[in-house]
């Protein structure tokens, strides 16, 4: 699944492609993907305006044009590419949008559980209405995180990936902050210190940008090179390194399966 990291290199990929020019076509080739496509509504809201921005939120990419924004969501498998045609190139093209003559992106979803969905000029809209701030944001600050997480008994990995509490926190970003910051991820969130707290919003803001410098400025750079969208080649600390030994302190990395999901840590570095 393509990580904030990711998301935010295909924003500054983007960024010359289309902000201040305009899309003149968009077609696309079903009805829904995640959910039902608004192709009447992007049609008369979103075609031939000017895009003056691409905001990203957590891990929504924002088309700003005067009367709101498309909403564009990868989700499990979805990436864009860079055509000089409107005619689909790859199986599980879902959209093409044209915005001068060699500039055609194309939407591709195999697994669907991507989206491209339109926000009024508001900004509100059911996915980002309840979503808590951006890891770089000043709201998402020691103090405010505390507040949050008072009285809260989950453990601290799953606070912070929830997307309602600070977004776009994935699974590998959060293993790899916890361990910087040396706290077990079984830690029960409401008793995690504001000092503590400190020192994790900062590690996973390390953690991210390490990510997003490792990335390119261009589209092809958003793929490996077997074609498919993939995390960057950071230097993990415990994520995938069960058995081996700590850089820090050589004791055996450990595996729990957490939330349905695989959490890496050290037992020594991070102890309970």
């Amino acid at each position: 699944m393509p990580e904030l990291p990711e998301v935010e290199t295909l924003r500054r990929a983007l960024l010359p492609l289309v902000v201040d020019k305009t899309c003149t076509t968009l077609k696309f080739y079903r009805k829904d993907i995640r959910f039902p496509i608004p192709q009447a509504t992007l049609r008369k809201q979103f075609a031939n305006q000017v895009v003056s921005e691409i905001q990203r939120n957590g891990k929504y990419l924002l088309f700003q044009v005067p009367n709101g924004a498309m909403l564009l969501h990868l989700g499990m498998s979805g990436h864009v590419s860079l055509q000089e045609s409107m005619t689909p190139q790859e199986k599980h093209t879902h959209a093409t949008f044209r915005f001068d003559s060699k500039t055609c992106l194309h939407f591709v979803d195999p697994r669907r559980f991507g989206c491209i969905l339109w926000v009024p000029k508001s900004g509100r809209h059911p996915l980002l209405d309840k979503m808590g701030p951006d890891p770089f944001s000043p709201d998402a600050n020691a103090k405010a995180m505390k507040s949050l997480a008072k009285k809260c008994r989950s453990p601290i990995k799953t606070f912070i990936m929830d997307a309602k509490r600070i977004a776009g926190i994935g699974n590998i970003y959060a293993c790899e902050s916890l361990f910087q910051a040396s706290i077990n991820p079984k830690r029960k969130a409401g008793g995690v210190t504001l000092a503590e707290w400190d020192r994790l919003l900062s590690c996973v803001r390390s953690t991210l940008e390490k990510s997003i410098s490792a990335g390119g400025t261009t589209l092809r750079d958003f793929f490996n090179p077997s074609g498919g969208a993939g995390y960057y080649a950071i230097q993990l600390s415990v994520y995938g390194k069960e058995g081996e030994p700590c850089q820090k302190c050589k004791t055996p990395i450990s595996r729990m399966i957490h939330s349905n999901r695989s959490t890496f840590f050290c037992k020594t570095c991070q102890p309970a």
